[in-house]
């Protein structure tokens, strides 16, 4: 990532002006080190970003924000960022809004551009408060959820709107938050209690617009219209990033992915992330490189160098003044007293200057390597000597001679000098090519109990396997998901549930795996019969 080089104070230009006029040399590297080049991230989103309840109360707490926070613990994409690009200063504006909906984020853009914003980096994490605000109306298919087709129209003209703004800045763009996922670590606690009183996430509660809790079909039918909205969000979201272009860098699900369980979530809402979940968000969308190819430093000031200022001191063949030396032929004074006929021959020992003058251009060509027509092009200095025939024309003032002095215009070689610069385009972008490669390996898992054709009633431990890389594995039964499963001592996955809610007879259940890069895979299914 190349960082913005930093704006020159008009005190540092007038010492510059004082410096040069006190005839006192300034170094290149003086001048730079001026001031550091900075980076700038801007985020974008809602409570989470906010760091809402991650401190003592239920207020943002942005400096545990995992963009834009200076908390050690948490250790933000801000934070990171510095410590990968030491010599740059990494500034930071959170205009995330607590409660926003994808809808707001526009104005927030709209925002940060009119006061001046120009990010480097924008981060996005954004869909909490479409699944879960306690005022979503009932949308059309009964359930208080942001209908699909809204989110995407919103999704897609938020990312164009952040290209159009800041078309140089990388967006790293966050999926879905596991609400489902969450709900299930959480109950049992104060959440089971809290989230009800405060009509958060009603449909992922598998309760009605109105807040009314449900069971059986009914019950089943609202989680897994939760969970399809969420795939359906998290679509939306890829393919505005897609449409976006490659500065878009988006998390291939990887946070929907994250398994939630309570020792990352806040003890003072029993909802939001604390320090430690916020901490895992910025591990998430950093990635698991410890430097991405989106911020990777690039030596934006490697290729200055190479307009060696040495090739400028080749002014040394306009220290070819020495044919002004050619004074000497006002010593020719003397044959004026002599016929004028025999001067003739003592303006040829003018070809002395010529003979100096055509030695030297020829070495300027040569300085440049880079074009070989240029060396051709030396001859034209040796045809300017020819001019000197023009002082015999005129013997009776031998001062005219010093009309010689035009071959000091051979200086004119020194122009070709001016090509040298052309190796600065050799530097061409070589540093992009240690881009990581993707991991694209699928984890495997496999569903070990309750075993095909099992009986099971009132509560029910599900226990799968699956590849060490594995981040987390959802157990799931058609289109509803049952929950996300906790990895044991002995590496195995576990989640402990109640069969009730869940209509009586056979379903087959599966586990879905999914790691760090965000590539999934989903088990063979086990059918059990609930009675």
């Amino acid at each position: 990532m190349s960082a913005r080089p930093a704006r020159s104070s008009p005190l540092s230009v007038l010492t510059l002006a004082v410096l040069l006029l006190a005839g006192g040399a300034v170094a290149p590297a003086a001048v730079a080190a001026d001031a550091a080049p900075t980076l700038s991230v801007v985020s974008f989103g809602d409570s989470i970003t906010r760091g809402a309840s991650s401190c003592a109360t239920r207020a943002d707490c942005p400096v545990n924000s995992w963009s834009t926070g200076s908390a050690p613990s948490v250790r933000s994409i801000a934070t990171r960022l510095q410590e990968v690009n030491p010599d740059s200063v990494v500034t930071t504006a959170n205009y995330a809004k607590s409660g926003s909906r994808i809808s707001a984020v526009s104005g927030m853009v709209t925002a940060a551009a009119s006061a001046g914003a120009a990010p480097d980096v924008v981060t996005l994490l954004i869909g909490g408060n479409d699944l879960c605000h306690p005022e979503l109306p009932t949308a059309a298919d009964g359930y208080a959820m942001t209908p699909a087709a809204s989110f995407a129209a919103s999704a897609s003209g938020l990312l164009r709107q952040i290209g159009s703004t800041w078309p140089e800045a990388t967006v790293l763009l966050g999926s879905m938050p596991d609400i489902a996922s969450e709900w299930s670590a959480l109950r049992g606690g104060p959440a089971e209690a809290g989230w009800p009183a405060n009509k958060l996430c009603r449909t992922t509660r598998g309760a009605t617009a109105d807040n009314v809790a449900q069971t059986g079909d009914a019950y089943a039918a609202t989680v897994a219209a939760a969970a399809l909205r969420t795939q359906q969000f998290n679509d939306a979201l890829a393919a505005a990033c897609s449409a976006a272009g490659p500065r878009c860098v988006w998390d291939g699900g990887a946070f929907t992915a994250s398994a939630v369980s309570a020792d990352i979530v806040s003890t003072v809402d029993y909802f939001h992330p604390n320090a430690r979940g916020q901490a895992l968000i910025a591990d998430i969308l950093w990635g698991p490189d410890r430097v991405p190819a989106w911020a990777a430093p690039t030596p934006a000031s490697s290729p200055t160098p190479t307009s060696t200022p040495v090739p400028t001191a080749t002014p040394l063949p306009s220290a070819t003044p020495v044919p002004s030396a050619t004074a000497t032929p006002t010593a020719t004074a003397t044959p004026t007293a002599t016929p004028t006929p025999t001067t003739a021959p003592l303006p040829s020992s003018t070809p002395t200057p010529v003979s100096t003058v055509v030695p030297e251009p020829t070495v300027a060509p040569t300085a440049a390597p880079s074009s070989t027509p240029e060396p051709s092009a030396a001859p034209t200095p040796t045809a300017t000597p020819t001019a000197t025939p023009t002082p015999s024309a005129a013997p009776e003032s031998a001062p005219t001679p010093t009309a010689t002095a035009t071959p000091t215009a051979v200086a004119t070689p020194t122009a070709t000098v001016i090509p040298t610069p052309t190796p600065t385009a050799t530097p061409t972008s070589s540093t992009p090519t240690p881009s990581p490669a993707r991991d694209t390996t699928t984890p495997t898992a496999r569903i070990t109990s309750p075993t095909a054709g099992s009986t099971v009633v009132g509560t029910v431990t599900l226990v799968a396997v699956s590849d060490s890389d594995t981040a987390s594995l959802v157990f799931w039964t058609g289109s509803t998901r049952i929950g996300t499963a906790k990895q044991a001592a002995d590496g195995s996955w576990k989640l402990t549930v109640s069969t009730k809610g869940f209509p009586k007879g056979e379903h087959e259940v599966v586990a879905k795996a999914a790691d760090r890069a965000g590539n999934t895979s989903t088990s063979a299914a086990v059918p059990v019969t609930v009675r």
